[in-house]
């Protein structure tokens, strides 16, 4: 995930959570992102300044009105920075910003920023009260994105919401922030990753695909603005911050999930390695290592896309991916009109891309061909943006 060049200001406020800025900041920094930081108060008891300038390279800014300089931050800082994430963000510091209350550096930027990410971190009680939710919504509507705390053993020794966001989640919030949101108020539903297809208990047939470009395009297209549902195989990846995440093992699962979703989705795009073939036949009970020689008869599985492709409504955008070794272009194309698809991905096999961060593609469409490479989440911006722009671009 790429924040290159970007400026951000990280608010600290004073949670026991505190302490999880500094992961924060240093993984700010490692996205390419430049980062200063305001604290309140109660915060410089959590953390140190020292620790925290010494990370951001800068200095730390903690007094409203300080004695030593005649730069005013909160009005410099708010100049220079693109986004303001406030984690932790305590009851107190959240109800402040949502009644306009500037009475420290982080409330006194939140006043000239407007808006930015809030992280929530405080006891489950005092996050379910009334009050607290009625001044998140207040702050929704005002263009704060709030990334919802986790749920599980809390400080107070009490379990339930309360946790701040996993450090993953809001560095996805970060980047989502700075993607145009061409696609909002659109509903997406991406397939990633292999499926399984089980000779007996213990084996099966699958392929390579790691699911990364799946994954890549469901973040991409979640932070274009669209509400994004991800069906995927199995794989050790995360799930990316505010995306619905099916999972599924075999062809037939994958069927089932992807038909269900794509009944209200405005645009499909199936990024998974699905099987072609399984057993015809298979064994309830483990092979033995009996014959020197075992043969096994397989049959086709169903083609997902295809289904898809002779359901669709009218205005509905379904782009398909094709790994192919040879005549790309030529065998996307053909892909596009047997299966009605308005768009394929398509990559070459023998470029080694499966499990890779890299990739170059073919984004092919029944007029055009574009070619992308790059960073795998870098491709899957490019995508989402030529889906906005082939299909949806001045049709508002």
């Amino acid at each position: 995930m790429k924040l290159e060049n970007r400026r951000i200001v990280l608010g600290i406020t004073g949670s026991i959570a505190a302490y999880k800025a500094i992961e924060i900041l240093r993984n700010l920094q490692k996205a390419g992102a430049e980062v200063r930081v305001a604290m309140t108060p109660s915060a410089l008891k959590f953390v140190s300044k020292l620790t925290l300038q010494t990370l951001s390279e800068y200095p730390v800014y903690y007094e409203a009105i300080p004695e030593d300089s005649v730069e005013i931050r909160h009005t410099s800082l708010s100049a220079w920075g693109e986004l303001f994430i406030v984690a932790p963000a305590t009851a107190n510091t959240i109800a402040k910003i949502a009644c306009g209350i500037a009475d420290n550096p982080v409330t006194d930027l939140a006043l000239c920023f407007g808006k930015g990410i809030i992280c929530p971190a405080m006891n489950v009680r005092m996050y379910e009260n009334p009050v607290t939710q009625e001044n998140l919504k207040k702050l929704k509507q005002l263009g704060y994105e709030i990334v919802e705390p986790g749920r599980g053993f809390l400080a107070c020794k009490e379990e339930g919401k309360g946790r701040l966001a996993e450090v993953e989640d809001i560095l996805d919030a970060a980047f989502y922030w700075f993607v145009p949101k061409l696609l909002k108020g659109k509903k997406v539903v991406v397939t990633a990753g292999a499926t399984r297809e089980y000779i007996d208990p213990v084996r099966f047939i699958s392929n390579p695909s790691s699911g990364k470009m799946g994954f890549a395009v469901a973040k991409a297209a979640r932070g274009a603005g669209a509400e994004v549902t991800l069906i995927t195989g199995k794989t050790h990846l995360r799930t990316p911050y505010g995306i619905k995440r099916i999972d599924v093992e075999t062809v037939e699962e994958m069927k089932e999930a992807v038909l269900e979703a794509v009944k209200d989705a405005d645009i499909y795009i199936s990024a998974a390695a699905i099987g072609d073939y399984k057993p015809a036949k298979r064994e309830e009970k483990k092979i033995k290592k009996s014959k020197e020689k075992l043969i096994l008869e397989l049959e086709r599985t169903p083609d997902i896309l295809k289904l898809v492709g002779e359901r669709k409504r009218r205005g509905q955008i379904i782009v398909g991916f094709a790994a192919e070794t040879d005549n790309l272009v030529e065998n996307a194309r053909e892909k596009i009109e047997k299966k009605n698809l308005d768009g394929i991905v398509a990559n070459d096999i023998k470029k080694g891309i499966f499990g890779s961060d890299k990739t170059e593609v073919f984004f092919i469409t029944r007029k055009e061909v574009s070619t992308i490479s790059g960073l795998k989440e870098e491709v899957a911006l490019e995508v989402i943006k030529l889906i906005y722009e082939n299909f949806f671009k001045g049709v508002e």
